[in-house]
């Protein structure tokens, strides 16, 4: 998997771009989102990169943020949604959008995107809808951690209460509570204990 990428842009346009490393050229597709981050042509650019696989090429496609690219993956993982699609919905739609549109069911903002019919933006919303509700849970917590180690600890504490079944939101907001309300030093068995309490 070739994860991101650092080098000289090359050449840029709306949706191609190529990034030249050691020599060699990097054809990239982005969404009009990452174009309007670009740097100047000539200058040094680092992307996150996602492979697409097929059987007849490989392509590349290039994002600003890692929540632009979690969000690509995740829209390809949906049936019906290839790469293009993707990038046409990631063009579309801000990252903030994209998941309240998700996360609210708004099938009215997810279909004003060309390319996506009603089937399509019921199937992100079925599909998506939890995993969108995860990744907020997680960046929601992430926030109060002071520490990779205690950001670790909440985000195991998190995956623990929504495999128990709660809510993305419910999950958040205990473990908020409980880190809040518990000692600097805690193991990952207390504090799980702890946020079911604020449940």
């Amino acid at each position: 998997m070739i994860d991101h990428i650092r080098g000289r842009l090359d050449l840029k346009s709306p949706t191609y771009i190529r990034v030249e490393v050691n020599g060699i050229g990097y054809g990239l597709h982005i969404p009009l989102s990452t174009y309007d981050y670009l740097v100047k042509t000539g200058e040094e650019i680092e992307l996150y990169t996602f492979l697409h696989v097929r059987e007849d090429c490989l392509q590349l496609f290039g994002f600003r943020t890692a929540e632009e690219k979690d969000l690509f993956e995740m829209l390809v993982s949906v049936s019906g949604v290839g790469p293009r699609l993707a990038l046409r919905i990631l063009s579309g739609l801000s990252v903030r959008e994209l998941r309240g549109a998700i996360g609210q069911e708004n099938l009215r903002l997810l279909t004003a995107v060309p390319g996506v019919g009603k089937k399509t933006a019921q199937r992100l919303v079925i599909d998506l809808k939890e995993k969108i509700g995860i990744a907020l849970a997680a960046e929601e917590t992430k926030k109060i951690a002071k520490t990779p180690e205690e950001g670790q600890l909440i985000n195991d504490t998190v995956s623990a209460l929504l495999s128990l079944g709660c809510k993305p939101s419910q999950a958040a907001k205990a473990v908020k509570e409980a880190r809040a309300s518990s000692p600097e030093k805690i193991t990952l068995e207390v504090l799980i204990k702890e946020a079911l309490k604020h449940l």
